[in-house]
């Protein structure tokens, strides 16, 4: 709990490490979790500028700027990765952020000039629980598992489930997202899962640490959102990252 401590060695190390993207996008990650948003958005930054190619790069930092309050180029750099075209391995990614975008726009009315963005892609879809997980290591296959409260996992094999919980496309390259979205939840706990599968990155110079955001009332004036961060070990492991109360 010695959080003023951990984020001055975070923030050492983004100044030992910020060449390398990995591991900056690993403590910007961790920054977020301690809620130390100014240090995070600069790491971020950085990594924008080393990994411009990669739609999570802009992803990552529009997350943060909504936390500073920057909501207009928040809303920029979602659309940018709604609307723009992102090599195959980034699949996914585009109807998540849109999503992101239209939840911005609605919890904050008046505020976001949307006069450039393409209307069609305009509209709010509010559900009840949201899970978003991430990873820092690039070519890793990560698995989103979600258990509801009556006992039925939703994952890449069983993509939706009897109560209505449904899960974004398996994505075996890249960082993420891999996303579940629950519109009308039913009461009690959730666990989070992630399945370690495998990994084809051949720079493993660090663990791999996967990101869990989760949101109650997603896209509602009620929007409430918590941040699990947690590092992995052993392929074709299984670990908790957490649960939820609904």
């Amino acid at each position: 709990k010695q959080t003023d401590a951990a984020i001055r060695i975070l923030s050492n190390l983004a100044e030992l490490k910020l060449e390398d993207a990995e591991v900056a996008r690993s403590c910007a990650n961790k920054l977020v979790e301690f809620k130390s948003y100014e240090l995070a958005a600069s790491v971020y930054e950085r990594v924008v500028k080393m990994r411009g190619e990669e739609p999570q790069s802009y992803r990552d930092l529009a997350l943060v700027y909504i936390e500073l309050g920057e909501l207009q180029k928040a809303a920029d750099l979602l659309y940018k990765v709604g609307f723009s075209n992102w090599d195959g391995r980034f699949m996914n990614i585009q109807q998540i952020a849109i999503n992101e975008l239209n939840a911005l726009i609605e919890l904050n009315p008046g505020k976001i000039d949307t006069s450039a963005y393409d209307k069609r892609l305009l509209g709010n879809c509010p559900v009840d629980i949201r899970i978003i997980l991430t990873w820092n290591t690039d070519d890793c296959d990560m698995d989103l598992w979600v258990t509801d409260p009556n006992g039925e996992k939703c994952y890449y094999a069983h993509r939706q489930t009897a109560i209505g919980g449904r899960i974004s496309d398996d994505i075996r390259r890249g960082y993420g997202p891999e996303e579940f979205c629950s519109k009308k939840a039913i009461k009690g706990e959730y666990l989070i899962q992630a399945n370690y599968y495998g990994t084809n990155s051949q720079k493993q110079l660090q663990p791999v640490v996967v990101q869990a955001t989760i949101y109650t009332n997603f896209g509602r004036p009620n929007q409430e959102k918590q941040v699990l961060t947690l590092q992995l070990g052993n392929t074709k492991d299984v670990y908790t990252v957490g649960t939820i109360k609904f």
